[in-house]
């Protein structure tokens, strides 16, 4: 068993954080044949390093200072002297601690030991920031507040059939499951007390099964996301054992409340201590309470509701990229959400993964009802709750009918994508996730157009190490060893920031304050990607992909610190095959293309960005959220425009949107002039199949008149029109 898979196991088995901290030192101790193992963090205070487990040895007495030293400098520190490295413990932009090994056998660290303590580093954040989570809910006095309200009405009986934004396509049967949205008028109702005995009993119960449900979720995060990810969820096991919480569950009830109730009151009050902290981290935990609350609640009044089905629906807030990852580890079969659009980050990995799912439903969660049967259209973007059987019976025949067609898609993988009259064009596969990988693969995608690397960093609390990301980003080069892998550097936005970024981020996308601004600021982590991805391909073509480009001066920049990047790893890398692109997703971008032209050998159009910046609508507001957008005609003399003016410099052009994945946009953004098309890699056979039975020519020589089409209306009745005119009958 390897550090990574010891780490997991000794925090799961762990009563508390001390307690696995601890068990974490010895691990790291027994990994490094060092005779000693300590780790310190911040206290309460933030103000310096405290020394918080020991193993073996006791680091000297100048060991909280090296420990500062490495932490302040972003970088190990060794001392050959006291024969002991010191690596810090840091999240996006934060150092929280530090982990010291130490040997008195005068046997130096090696460059392989030291990489492997920065990876367990990495992987210690989660639980160092549980730590302090759980002191700063002690810390905090009690808020006796104002109660619950009470008077919200619980979900109506019968089939109830609601409306939403199509995000993801696909039909799902299950049962509704809830993550930080359980209907608190359900729970408010539940005033029923069976005594203390009987009560304590069904609390624990809920805490049993809730506990084992992690265990689960932390191992299959760990099958599908690497060991690395899954102590994330360790941290959250930690939780359920903070004695606060047991405390004030042991109280409700004892105080006459049924268990439900007290879970409720005892998450409350939690949450009450900690909403004003002012730590953007903090903040952000609370999201994890929530969760534990939901689950909880789920297990005490959901359960003896499920109908004979064991698929799960998730039913929340909004669908959030970090949360889809969560539940590709689960296995649930579909999602509905109150907010969110249908080029949200989270709609757009929910199509990377194929789960259905439906957004923008308004104050869905006081519809459902934990275990309640769920159908789920995402194609159409319905939901039926509660289904008759008639309704159910037209849903399960509309599923076999979706299977029937993707066997026919098989015939289409092994064809060329090309249209009916014989126009060849490049379809190009949009990565997510590794797994995404095989299915690009199986499905025959010409290579990679956009390979999101922001997935495997918002898993997790703390950075990927340099050594994790290689063995990400070579499975890109494993599976498309010949073809073209455009890997886009790290791009965090409104709903990619990550867990531990504490620096005051605004969550809207208005704001600006995102991608490659983000990495100006923080230069370490290019630096770590790019070292990555030369690593990564060893040698081979390397295509990197800048997003939100607004300047050439934005491009420039990037270049002189990827260069800078390589030349400083051991041994330095070569930047002589290195690609670059540039991504066209604003109006300045679009503006620049011939200036930027000169400095990169590419372009990727992400649509989806260019629509929300030009259009100023919101990618997450289900106010806004709209597919007419996408045959607006600003957006459709955009991308010519970009077309015309990277040919003219001898450019490709590929677009990476959503739009590419929809036949008859797909087909006129080829009649644009468009290059190349990059899909998520589900939507390689329909596409091809669909464009298969278009023909192209026809729509070539409309483009002067599409162009001049003024409204959204007439844009659409005429490429709909054509796609329909031109398709094999």
């Amino acid at each position: 068993m390897d550090v990574h898979s010891r780490l997991v196991r000794v925090v799961a088995d762990a009563t508390s954080p001390g307690e696995a901290l601890a068990a974490a030192t010895r691990v790291v101790a027994e990994e490094l044949q060092a005779e000693g193992c300590s780790v310190y963090a911040r206290g309460g205070s933030q103000t310096g390093l405290e020394l918080r487990a020991l193993f073996g040895l006791r680091p000297p007495p100048s060991g909280t200072s090296i420990a500062e030293k490495a932490l302040a400098e972003a970088i190990p520190e060794t001392d050959s002297a006291l024969g002991l490295v010191a690596v810090p413990i840091a999240s996006l932009n934060r150092g929280i601690g530090a982990i010291i090994a130490q040997r008195t056998t005068g046997v130096p660290f090696t460059t392989e030991e030291i990489m492997r303590l920065s990876g367990v580093a990495s992987q210690l954040v989660p639980l160092v920031e549980t730590i302090r989570f759980i002191e700063a809910i002690d810390a905090v006095g009690l808020n006796a507040g104002r109660r619950l309200e009470t008077s919200a009405p619980l979900p109506q009986e019968g089939e109830l059939e609601l409306r939403g934004i199509a995000a993801s396509p696909g039909i799902a049967i299950g049962v509704a499951v809830f993550r930080n949205a359980f209907p608190r008028a359900m729970v408010r109702s539940d005033t029923t007390y069976r005594g203390r005995a009987l009560e304590t009993a069904r609390a624990r119960d809920a805490f049993e099964k809730t506990r084992n449900d992690l265990i689960k979720l932390q191992a299959d995060a760990a099958s599908d996301l690497g060991e690395e990810q899954a102590l994330i969820f360790g941290a959250h096991l930690l939780l359920l054992n903070d004695p606060l919480l047991t405390g004030l569950l042991e109280g409700g009830i004892a105080g006459g409340h049924s268990a439900a109730i007290s879970v409720d009151d005892a998450f409350e009050e939690i949450v009450r201590r900690l909403v004003g902290v002012p730590d953007p981290y903090i903040q952000e935990r609370i999201e994890d309470i929530e969760d534990l609350r939901s689950r909880i609640l789920g297990h005490l009044l959901g359960a003896a509701r499920v109908p004979d089905v064991d698929a799960r629906i998730v039913v929340g807030p909004r669908t959030t990229a970090s949360l889809l990852l969560e539940l590709k580890a689960r296995g649930a079969v579909g999602i509905v959400s109150e907010l969110g659009g249908a080029t949200s980050h989270g709609a757009v990995l929910a199509r990377a993964l194929g789960i259905p799912a439906v957004t923008g439903i308004r104050e869905l969660t006081r519809q459902v009802v934990a275990g309640d049967l769920i159908l789920v259209d995402g194609g159409a973007g319905t939901v039926v709750i509660r289904p008759l059987a008639a309704t159910r019976a037209a849903f399960e025949r509309r599923f076999r009918e979706l299977e029937a067609e993707r066997t026919e898609f098989v015939r289409y993988r092994d064809e060329p994508a090309r249209t009916i009259d014989g126009v060849e064009f490049d379809l190009l596969a949009n990565i997510a996730l590794g797994t995404d990988l095989d299915v690009a693969r199986e499905n025959r995608a010409y290579g990679v157009g956009l390979y999101r690397t922001e997935f495997p960093f918002i898993v997790r609390d703390g950075l990927p190490t340099v050594d994790e990301q290689v063995r990400i980003y070579a499975k890109a080069y494993d599976a498309f060893p010949t073809e073209p892998i455009a890997f886009r550097i790290l791009d965090l936005a409104a709903d990619k920031f990550l867990p531990s970024m504490g620096f005051g981020a605004s969550r809207s996308a208005f704001h600006g304050y995102r991608s490659i601004r983000v990495l100006f600021d923080y230069p370490h982590i290019l630096r770590d990607q790019v070292q990555a991805f030369a690593m990564a391909a060893r040698g081979r073509p390397l295509r990197i992909l800048i997003p939100m480009v607004t300047s050439v001066d934005d491009v420039v920049r990037i270049k002189r610190l990827v260069a800078g990047a390589l030349a400083q790893a051991t041994p330095s890398l070569s930047t002589g095959n290195i690609v670059y692109g540039a991504m066209i997703e604003t109006a300045a971008a679009v503006e620049l293309v011939a200036d930027v032209a000169r400095e990169v050998e590419f372009f990727s159009i992400g649509t989806n960005d260019l629509i929300q910046y030009t259009l100023v609508v919101d990618r997450d507001d289900p106010r806004l959220a709209s597919e007419r957008h996408s045959y607006h005609p600003a957006i459709w003399r955009m991308i010519r425009r970009v077309v015309v003016e990277a040919h003219r410099s001898e450019k490709s052009v590929t677009v990476c949107g959503e739009m590419a994945a929809k036949p008859d946009l797909a087909l006129a953004l080829l009649a644009m002039g468009v290059d190349a098309l990059s899909v998520t890699p589900r939507a390689i056979p329909p596409l091809k199949r669909a464009l298969a039975r278009m023909a192209l020519e026809p729509l070539r020589a409309m483009r002067d008149e599409i162009l001049a089409l003024a409204t959204e209306d007439e844009v659409l009745a005429t490429l709909r029109g054509c796609s329909s005119e031109t398709s094999k009958t």
